[in-house]
């Protein structure tokens, strides 16, 4: 019946087909960020992973984490990351979506993903590449793991070296930066990419105050 609500328990998710229950509980937190993962295993190959699981750790010092599915079959980026102790974290813009998306083929592990998607890596001070086409780019080393028992997924906290940004305007006064200005993809499930724009920013909320619409440094 049109608008009336629905209803699902632990018995409905136990009785789904998988791929519907996946695309379901990953959509249930919303948007996420897209990012290609690169990492270099020990014959020099590249791999490129989409990841939809970076989140902010902490500020001071500068920390995210990343899930990885359990190592229950080989996980080519967990690896290379584990056993190098550095990666870097690509944020994925609409221009080259397709690829990135086509990144999460299985690839055997002597087969570069950026060389197969049609992506290229471009080296700089940091010891492993960055993705040439990603307007924003952050050089990571490995801090430390944590298996989370409920599944046997890993997470995995990383420091933040070094950040590289090709878009200065994207960079505004207060310190944030403006994804939207950068093209930034985000993706609800597994494979619904979507592309965010600015709502408004509001101030630091006090007690007893209604929230105070914030100035923007930049308008749009």
């Amino acid at each position: 019946m049109a608008g009336e609500s629905l209803y699902f328990d632990s018995a409905d998710f136990e009785g789904w087909e998988s791929r519907y229950r996946a695309n379901f509980i990953n959509s249930l937190g919303g948007f996420k960020s897209f990012n290609l993962l690169i990492s270099r295993n020990s014959e020099g190959v590249l791999n490129a992973a989409p990841f939809f699981s970076v989140q902010h750790i902490g500020s001071n010092p500068p920390l995210l984490s990343l899930i990885f599915r359990p190592h229950t079959v080989e996980r080519h980026s967990l690896e290379n990351f584990r056993t190098s102790g550095l990666a870097t974290i690509n944020a994925v813009s609409a221009e080259i979506v397709d690829q990135a998306h086509q990144a999460a083929a299985k690839y055997p592990r002597h087969i570069s993903e950026l060389e197969a998607v049609g992506l290229s890596a471009i080296q700089r001070d940091f010891t492993i590449p960055y993705l040439k086409e990603s307007h924003l780019g952050i050089g990571v080393q490995w801090v430390s793991e944590q298996r989370i028992h409920a599944n046997n997924t890993l997470l995995v906290v990383a420091s933040i070296k070094e950040v590289h940004l090709s878009k200065p305007e994207a960079l505004i006064e207060d310190g944030l930066i403006e994804q939207h200005r950068l093209n930034t993809v985000s993706v609800n499930g597994l494979d619904t990419y979507y592309m965010p724009q600015p709502l408004k920013r509001l101030a630091y909320p006090e007690p007893d105050l209604k929230p105070k619409e914030k100035a923007w440094p930049k308008k749009n």
